[in-house]
């Protein structure tokens, strides 16, 4: 009986401490923007600490509690916002730590609550609050183009200032037709970061027992991606209009060439074991692959040729 009752006063104060850390970091997250995208991926994690040592009850507590205390603070829509996404996914990953569900079940579990609550939210920006959404376009994407476009006369006139308007309408444009690879590609990523941000903070705090994700040179697609991607490009034949056959092949097609970049970009890294004068170099060409054009394509092909050839594997395995 006393061992229950310490056992409980224990939760209790390991609570108390989780729930004071994460508002502690959505504070920190609201009022100092330039830290907001690292702390955010933060408050998962003492949630998800009290669903693995003491079970999913206390996590969901301690959200409500979040929940409660940054309401206060900072209003409901706001608090709302952060729990719906960072204290749920810190819940989920809590119960598979405890259940020791593997890294990779654990990434897609998260990955899908994650896109639930950024619908669910968008949702309700828009037909609950009557705000513009990017999420759903509308008037929300009309807004970014009107403001990007208001800024090009600053820096470009004449013929440029015409080049530079094309390629805002295209960039809309794309953004337009890629809202729900862009939605699945947040999700993911929110998902990731927390888990890899996890994984580091744990260890320091001798926790070592919890699912790890693969390292980066080891990370393999599924091959059958190339086969989807082969049957968006056939598509093209046969579907011409813009309904939403193609709206649902353009993403594929975007979300395919976008795995085969990140495959090409773990390729990257894995080089240097082959060719060592890559290794300081690899960064570089990373880096380089998201803002020039020329090397993403690179990348991207580098990627799409080891998925279909199994370079890496073969080569670990001579």
């Amino acid at each position: 009986m006393n061992n229950k009752i310490s056992e409980n006063n224990h939760a209790v104060v390991l609570a108390g401490m989780c729930t004071a850390l994460a508002v502690v970091l959505s504070l920190i997250g609201l009022y100092m923007p330039l830290l907001s995208t690292v702390v955010f991926l933060l408050i998962p994690l003492p949630i998800a600490y009290l669903g693995m040592k003491e079970g999913v009850k206390w996590s969901v507590v301690v959200t409500i509690g979040i929940l409660i205390l940054d309401s206060s603070f900072f209003g409901i829509v706001s608090a709302a916002f952060l729990c719906a996404i960072f204290g749920v996914l810190g819940v989920v990953m809590g119960v598979c730590y405890r259940l020791k569900i593997s890294a990779t079940k654990t990434l897609i579990a998260a990955s899908i609550v994650v896109l639930w609550a950024l619908l669910a939210e968008a949702a309700a920006t828009l037909y609950l609050l009557g705000l513009p959404t990017l999420l759903f376009g509308g008037e929300g994407m009309a807004e970014l183009k009107e403001a990007m476009l208001s800024t090009l006369p600053s820096f470009y006139s004449g013929e440029a200032l015409t080049q530079a308007e094309d390629k805002v309408n295209m960039l809309i444009t794309a953004m337009e037709k890629s809202v729900p690879f862009t939605i699945l590609a947040v999700a993911v990523f929110y998902s990731w970061a927390s888990m890899t941000l996890g994984s580091f903070v744990f260890k320091k705090m001798g926790i070592t027992d919890i699912p790890h994700l693969p390292s980066f040179e080891s990370w393999y697609f599924p091959r059958p991606v190339l086969f989807i991607y082969i049957a968006v490009l056939a598509s093209q034949f046969f579907i011409k209009d813009e309904g939403m056959a193609g709206y649902l092949m353009y993403n594929l097609g975007v979300a395919c060439t976008f795995i085969f970049w990140l495959q090409g970009i773990s390729t990257v890294w894995w080089l240097p074991h082959k060719y060592p004068f890559i290794r300081p170099l690899r960064i570089i060409i990373i880096a380089l692959s998201v803002f020039v054009a020329i090397i993403q394509m690179v990348v991207v092909f580098l990627g799409l040729a080891d998925m279909a050839t199994e370079y890496r594997k073969r080569w670990a395995g001579k």
